[in-house]
């Protein structure tokens, strides 16, 4: 019970930030006819710093009191009490809401707990915080988890847009347009990855099974051939060969 009431009100006190922030804005930009909100949500959760403009400042109070609270956190994650913890994190947010390192251990508990949509919405606040691309690549799992595949596929490009080089996150955005049905967007993403990790058998096999989908036999008897010269005793390669040039004959004579 006290988990599904800790969920909601951290989700509460995440409304409450990004309503404020949105508030301050337009009151700052009160002398204009019409303000497009939503540019003004994205100019006020730009950075950290931007962020906590027009907040109030932190008293040495509140930072004695967070600090107790995240540490009360670790305390009861330490015997194995995630519900106490969850607690604890959520009231340090509440005292302030902008602690990265708080909201970044509540996320990561959120999704051990698989309590997707409360660590989406957390990991949505750090990627705006802080830019970083591994909380939009984190926010994309927590929404694919949830078969929010195009929220999903929107986290993922921006995590890879803001770092190109971990192959992962383009196989995870391969994941996603696939669960979409846009099977030719996944090649393209599939062959992002292999272009960090050429030799990358996982990647590979993920190709084939797009490929195959497709109806792309040869490009995916290709793609079996790359794994075989890698490791030429590779059995599950072999089993496709015979598979995929079956297919591909069904295929002709139908």
């Amino acid at each position: 019970m006290w988990t599904y009431l800790a969920i909601l009100f951290s989700l509460l006190v995440l409304v409450s930030v990004f309503g404020r922030r949105i508030y301050l804005y337009v009151r700052q930009q009160s002398g204009l006819k019409k303000v497009d909100v939503d540019k003004a949500n994205e100019k006020v959760v730009a950075g950290d710093e931007e962020v906590r403009e027009g907040t109030k400042e932190l008293s040495k109070s509140d930072e004695k009191d967070v600090a107790e609270l995240c540490k009360s956190a670790q305390s009861a994650l330490r015997v194995g009490k995630e519900d106490e913890a969850i607690k604890f994190f959520v009231q340090a947010l509440a005292v302030d809401e902008l602690h990265v390192e708080t909201q970044h251990k509540l996320a990561m508990l959120y999704m051990k707990k698989k309590m997707f949509s409360a660590a989406a919405a957390l990991f949505k606040s750090l990627g705006d915080i802080t830019g970083e691309a591994v909380h939009y690549s984190h926010q994309g799992l927590a929404l694919f988890q949830q078969n929010l595949f195009e929220e999903a596929k929107n986290a993922y490009q921006k995590a890879v847009d803001l770092d190109p080089s971990r192959p992962q996150r383009f196989v995870s955005l391969a994941q996603v347009y696939r669960s979409l049905g846009r099977l030719n967007n996944a090649v393209v993403a599939l062959n992002k990855a292999l272009e960090i990790e050429a030799e990358n058998l996982d990647f590979l096999f993920l190709l084939i099974d797009v490929q195959a989908e497709l109806g792309n036999y040869n490009e995916a008897l290709e793609i079996v051939g790359k794994v075989l010269e890698i490791d030429p005793k590779n059995e599950e390669a072999k089993s496709y060969v015979k598979t995929l040039k079956a297919e591909r004959e069904n295929k002709k004579t139908v």
